[in-house]
């Protein structure tokens, strides 16, 4: 768990010194070089409502890759790695949050401007209901036969 510490706090300035952001993912792919870290990605198994749709996801969370081992292609085989078992668990979408989309269009994402509602948590503490018109950072990308529901998401939960 050291090194995926070490990745995250390398990767994001100003993360916590553990291994997670708000709360553990359910599980991580980890990709090794050499007996070392090179990448990861955590992801969330999550059931969320848009309108009144309940939706089984997995959400992204904390995709990184080491800087040395960045352009050979190892976010976008981390991120198709989760799609295929999203696709073999019966999900209907991976769902995550992203300033920056190029890896994620270019890879089949697309984003969607829904209304959002989560919980807000900082540092283990519950501080409330957060609500944004359009987070202007979801992203969506469709595993089963359905197409992205119109209406409010509710992430039932902490915004991954």
């Amino acid at each position: 768990m050291d090194q995926v510490q070490a990745l995250l706090q390398t990767s994001f300035p100003g993360y916590p010194s553990r291994a997670y952001f708000k709360l553990p993912p359910h599980f991580r792919y980890l990709a090794m070089t050499s007996g070392e870290l090179a990448g990861q990605v955590g992801v969330e198994l999550r059931v969320i409502r848009v309108g009144s749709t309940v939706l089984r996801t997995f959400g992204i969370v904390d995709l990184c890759v080491r800087g040395s081992e960045r352009s050979r292609g190892l976010a976008g085989r981390l991120l198709a790695e989760v799609t295929d078992h999203a696709r073999s668990c019966g999900m209907d979408f991976v769902i995550l949050f992203a300033d920056d989309d190029r890896l994620y269009t270019r890879t089949g994402w697309t984003r969607a401007a829904n209304r959002c509602s989560w919980v807000k948590i900082d540092d283990h503490r519950t501080l409330g209901l957060a609500t944004a018109q359009d987070t202007g950072a979801l992203m969506v990308k469709r595993i089963g036969q359905l197409t992205w529901p119109e209406g409010d998401v509710d992430l039932l939960g902490h915004l991954s």
